[in-house]
């Protein structure tokens, strides 16, 4: 009885992970709006990685979409190998918008918005005491003016001995191994926390934009969170509408989460949904196509 009344209780969320190939209107129209969201890991441009720059990889795979919108999150430059003009380059037919949290003499790192069309206005959601945050971008599509929020909600911000000490299967019963697991737990309290105000700001600034509004982002939090659930109250989710399969968009240390979403109010409907497993970040990236409709519901 225990098993059975645990998979009823979990019923609800069943679909947010899962979701059968077959029923689905995936029939997609000239005026339906492409968007990619991707979270692309500082493209590989930290001093710690082990892998070469992956720019030139992200670029070409974001070409090869040809999406009206695409939002990026961890986008960061550096005038020794990456630049904001080069980004710029690498999508000739976008207008683009970029916002930094942190900002040095030679890097900065932030989030970017490109789109096919127009961009009439833009703005910020700051959070306090955080690297993370929301922007905002007024885009003019199909003789229509329609929000993109690109969000990037709290991180576990997790240092190196944190990710080695889960990388480590030998989890020894000492002091050092207690004080590990007793920062993580810090660290992973303190983001919920975090978390839970800034979805509080960012789903009032969505209720009170004066356009449909379409969400898309690195939310940190799966379909069975608090958070998910409060920006669900008033959007609906791509994966959910027009997805098939297991859904799952994080790689790193604790896989098979999804924790990248585009959400949209009901004045849209998803026609596609697809999360293509490139190697080029932690992340994958998130494609939906979305299409007004002629009614709300």
């Amino acid at each position: 009885m225990i098993p059975l009344l645990s998979i009823f209780m979990g019923v609800s969320h069943f679909s947010t992970f899962f979701q059968f190939p077959f029923g689905k209107d995936n029939e997609i129209a000239e005026n339906d709006i492409k968007v990619v969201t991707y979270n692309v890991n500082l493209f590989h441009l930290f001093a710690w990685s082990n892998t070469p720059p992956t720019y030139n990889n992200v670029f070409a795979f974001l070409n090869q979409q040809e999406a009206d919108i695409i939002t990026l999150q961890e986008f960061y430059v550096t005038n020794s190998l990456f630049t904001e003009s080069m980004a710029k380059e690498k999508m000739p037919n976008h207008f683009s918008y970029f916002d930094y949290i942190t900002k040095r003499d030679d890097s900065a790192f932030g989030m970017a918005i490109f789109s096919k069309h127009p961009i009439i206005n833009t703005g910020e959601i700051k959070f306090d005491d955080t690297a993370n945050a929301c922007i905002f971008a007024d885009i003019v599509t199909n003789n229509d003016t329609i929000r993109i929020y690109n969000s990037h909600l709290q991180s576990l911000r997790l240092k190196e001995r944190n990710v080695n000490f889960i990388n480590n299967q030998k989890f020894r019963k000492d002091a050092q191994a207690l004080d590990e697991i007793k920062d993580i737990s810090f660290r992973y309290r303190d983001a919920l926390q975090k978390r839970a105000k800034q979805v509080d700001i960012f789903t009032n600034h969505i209720l009170r934009s004066p356009y449909s509004a379409i969400v898309c982002g690195d939310f940190n939090d799966s379909p069975i969170s608090y958070n998910y659930n409060q920006m669900r109250k008033n959007l609906k989710d791509a994966f959910v509408q027009a997805g098939s399969g297991v859904g799952y968009t994080y790689k790193g240390l604790f896989p098979s989460f999804r924790i990248d979403y585009i959400l949209y109010n009901p004045t849209f409907k998803a026609t596609s949904y697809y999360s293509p497993k490139v190697n080029y970040s932690d992340h994958y990236p998130v494609v939906a196509t979305l299409r007004k409709n002629t009614r709300t519901h």
